[in-house]
């Protein structure tokens, strides 16, 4: 990042700093507790037009803002729809030049927050990601504990170190995928295509296998991976199991309706 961009980033977030103080004193003298939800979602969301800007950092500093702001469950209602939002609009377009996604990669952070996390709990809802082609991008060590990644694209992503408990990926596309010391414990992979992805030192105790292609796929040093699971899945004779484990003989592989096809 340049150091124009780094300039421009400080001076927006001092700014929108200020407003959110302001914001914040404001609400304290408010009175009625519905009018207050109202008001403030009338003034908290200009803080963050700048999300929707055309200008990297414009985005950035529009991220930074939020990544203050959502520090308690109150203070971070409402703000996970406009990340998840976001998101979608971001990867919906064509990749701009030499496109690392930072702004994508801090959004999901946020989103990752335990005080966001909370809010969307309270709210009565999850954290959607479901459908995104996220195809390439750099997502090292990426918390998506609990998140619905239903449907998405995910081939040749970097997933390494991820955390990816109790998530939703069924009918995902992980094709070429690095999940090497991954935590999937309980993650749902139904349907998924994992073929050629590699589970080094992952943990998919408990994880969903259910019609899942793992063919290429490299599980030799998977952890928590049993013969019950292998059993629900379908591969080829160049996947890399752990020893002992063998495919069950005369299965046939289902027709893919997962991400992979979109």
């Amino acid at each position: 990042m340049t150091l124009p961009i780094q300039i421009a980033i400080v001076a927006a977030v001092f700014l929108a700093g200020a407003g959110i103080a302001a914001l914040i004193l404001w609400l304290r003298d408010s009175g009625n507790a519905q009018k207050k939800v109202t008001e403030y979602r009338d003034v908290y969301e200009p803080l963050f037009a700048d999300l929707w800007s055309d200008e990297v950092h414009r985005r950035l500093a529009a991220l930074f803002v939020a990544q203050r702001v959502a520090r308690s469950r109150g203070a971070a209602k409402g703000l996970a729809n406009v990340l998840i939002s976001f998101i979608r609009r971001r990867l919906s377009q064509p990749p701009q030049y030499a496109d690392s996604y930072e702004d994508v990669r801090l959004a999901i952070d946020i989103l990752g927050t335990g005080a966001v996390r909370k809010a969307q709990e309270a709210a009565g809802q999850n954290i959607d990601l479901g459908g995104i082609d996220f195809r390439g991008m750099a997502l090292f060590g990426v918390d998506f504990e609990d998140f619905r990644l239903a449907q998405c694209n995910l081939d040749r992503c970097q997933l390494a170190s991820a955390k990816l408990v109790d998530t939703d990926l069924s009918g995902a596309s992980l094709v070429g995928a690095n999940l090497q010391n991954a935590d999937m414990r309980r993650a749902d992979l139904s349907d998924a295509d994992v073929s050629e992805a590699d589970f080094s030192r992952a943990r998919l105790n408990g994880a969903n296998f259910s019609n899942v292609n793992i063919s290429g796929a490299i599980l030799a040093e998977a952890q928590g991976f049993i013969q019950d699971q292998l059993d629900l899945a379908f591969g080829d004779s160049e996947t890399a199991l752990p020893e002992r484990m063998r495919f069950v003989a005369g299965r046939t592989r289902p027709r893919r309706t997962g991400a992979s096809e979109a």
